[in-house]
C-alpha cells in the first residue's frame, strides 16, 4: 500500500465479514473468532552445550473458527451440518472468511483468509426469549486443516 506524505494508513473496521464456503454460497456473519495458528516448539537440550538448549518449529496448530450471524432464511450451513447426523459422515470443504470495507460507496474485500478441508463441529441456535427485542443470533464452529492470509489486488 502507497502511503501518501503525510497521511497514514488507517486500519479496517472489522464491522462487515463474509464467509464463503465451496458449494454452499455466502453467508454474512457479524462476529468472527479464530483467525490465526500457532507453531508449537520442541526443545533439544543438545549434550555438552550448557549455555541454552535448542529451540526448534514443530506442528502448527489452528482453532476452529467461530462465527456468530442473525437466525435468517438460509439453511445450506445447517444442511452442511446435518450431513453428519444424516449419514454419519460430513464432506470437508474449502473456505474463505472475507473482510469487507467501503470502497467507492460498494463494499469490497479487504483482507482475506482462506481455510482448507473445513467441517462443521458445532451449531447452535439462537436463545429464544419473549421478553427481549435482541437479534436471534446463531453459532458455528468449524475445525479446519490449516488457515493463510491471501492477498489481494487493490
Amino acid at each position: 500500500m502507497s502511503v501518501t506524505p503525510g497521511t497514514r494508513p488507517h486500519p479496517h473496521l472489522g464491522a462487515h465479514f463474509r464467509l464463503e464456503i465451496d458449494g454452499l454460497g455466502e453467508s454474512d456473519f457479524s462476529q468472527c473468532t479464530g483467525l490465526g495458528g500457532e507453531v508449537g516448539v520442541e526443545e533439544y537440550a543438545e549434550g555438552g552445550e550448557n549455555r541454552f538448549t535448542h529451540r526448534l518449529p514443530s506442528r502448527a496448530g489452528f482453532a476452529n473458527l467461530v462465527l456468530k450471524q442473525g437466525a435468517g432464511p438460509g439453511l445450506g450451513l445447517w444442511d452442511w451440518w446435518g450431513e453428519f447426523l444424516a449419514q454419519g459422515a460430513v464432506r470437508p470443504r474449502d473456505g474463505q472468511v472475507h473482510l469487507l470495507a467501503w470502497r467507492d460507496g460498494e463494499l469490497a474485500p479487504v483482507r482475506a483468509w482462506a481455510f482448507t478441508r473445513g467441517w462443521p463441529v458445532k451449531m447452535s441456535g439462537p436463545d429464544l426469549d419473549a421478553q427481549s427485542a435482541a437479534v436471534a443470533v446463531e453459532t458455528m464452529e468449524i475445525a479446519h486443516h490449516g488457515l493463510r492470509l491471501l492477498g489481494l489486488d487493490g
